[in-house]
């Protein structure tokens, strides 16, 4: 009823808007009462006729009204007939609007937008647009679906290490403590699954996950499961991946790749990867573990990998008959390498450490003793 009286006003003003252009009624103000100026100055009297004449003329200007009233309401009736038909399917429309709110067409329209949304969620997490895929996040409300989210990824033929780790770039930006730990249980099956622990990705599963299932020190414990099955389970798989690669030779290239593009991944990792066992020294190919120390990118990395060597062979090689081979190979690649490293003035102090260290292989035993004994030609030696 509201929009039909809202149609009538409109007209209604129309109307007034033509009668007035056409000036058929409202040309000018009433003059039917108006008194002669020279009565009103005294110099005549009023005349007879002025009462009857204003009467007159007060009735003729309301006929004059009543006809534009009644041709305005006659014009307004005409033009509100005219939208009957109009008002007639609007009803018809908003009487069915209940009915189509009901139908499954509605929810199908909502549940293809939602899909194109996810493809398109799914899509930037991949490719690395991270932004962009937290505003579709958000759109979506999605926080409860991670599970959609990361089996997408792992169910993409073209599935790549780079989208694993996009993955985990957008579990960094979610604000929420508990949704991260949502995502990280969940992707941790996949990686587990897929072995991709076994490689960067778990390194850098392990660092982020560090992040909620400590407490702000890094050190206790939230949910001791939870460091459990988040961090200790994927940065020993990890690191059993780059103490192999550095103890064989075998897939070295990940180890480099590690220190080169992920440097604080790789101060992340140093430790554990230098963490070995007994059972795991077995492995142990000299040249190819001593050849890799100097490949490393960094001056200071070079320094540190030959001190953290020297004390590895001092423990796990205690017979004298070995160290005796060991020690001399070790200082001639360290030899070799001295002058990379000291491209950086501050790697001055541990360069001296390092040839300290050479002391610890025995009494009476030191650097020099160890270089002469090998020379220059260390590749000869140790090939």
């Amino acid at each position: 009823m509201e929009f039909y009286w809202l149609v009538v006003s409109s007209l209604l003003l129309l109307v007034v808007t033509e009668t007035e252009v056409s000036g058929a009624y409202f040309d000018a103000a009433s003059t039917y009462c108006a008194i002669p100026l020279d009565v009103v100055d005294g110099k005549n009297v009023v005349p007879a006729d002025l009462q009857a004449t204003c009467n007159r003329k007060r009735q003729e200007g309301e006929e004059n009204i009543k006809q534009a009233v009644e041709a305005i309401r006659a014009h307004i009736m005409k033009q509100a007939a005219a939208t009957d038909p109009i008002w007639d399917e609007v009803k018809k429309f908003t009487a069915n609007i209940p009915n189509l709110l009901k139908t499954s067409k509605l929810k199908d329209s909502q549940q293809e937008m939602d899909e194109l949304r996810t493809r398109v969620l799914v899509a930037a997490i991949e490719a690395g647009r991270t932004s962009e895929a937290l505003t579709q996040y958000l759109i979506l409300g999605a926080w409860d679906q991670w599970q959609t989210i990361v089996d997408r990824i792992y169910q993409n033929k073209r599935r790549h290490p780079k989208h694993i780790e996009n993955l985990l770039s957008f579990i960094r930006t979610l604000p929420a403590r508990e949704e991260r730990l949502e995502f990280y249980h969940y992707l941790k099956k996949h990686m587990v699954e897929k072995k991709d622990y076994g490689s960067y990705l778990g390194a850098m599963f392990a660092q982020d996950a560090s992040h909620v299932v400590f407490d702000a020190d890094g050190k206790t414990p939230l949910n001791e499961n939870d460091v459990a099955a988040l961090y200790t389970t994927m940065i020993d798989g990890a690191a059993e991946h780059f103490r192999t690669a550095l103890l064989t030779g075998a897939e070295r290239l990940d180890l480099f790749e590690l220190e080169r593009y992920y440097p604080n991944l790789f101060d992340f990792m140093f430790e554990p990867i230098f963490n070995v066992t007994a059972q795991e020294m077995r492995k142990f190919n000299s040249w190819r573990m001593m050849e890799a120390l100097c490949t490393m990118e960094r001056p200071m990395v070079k320094a540190r990998m030959f001190q953290k060597t020297i004390n590895l062979l001092v423990k796990h090689f205690q017979w004298v008959k070995e160290n005796e081979f060991y020690a001399p190979m070790l200082a001639g690649y360290f030899e070799a390498c001295v002058p990379h490293i000291l491209k950086v003035p501050a790697t001055k102090n541990i360069v001296t450490d390092v040839q300290n260290t050479f002391s610890k292989f025995g009494k009476n035993m030191n650097y020099q003793k160890f270089t002469k004994v090998i020379g220059k030609n260390v590749y000869a030696y140790a090939g």
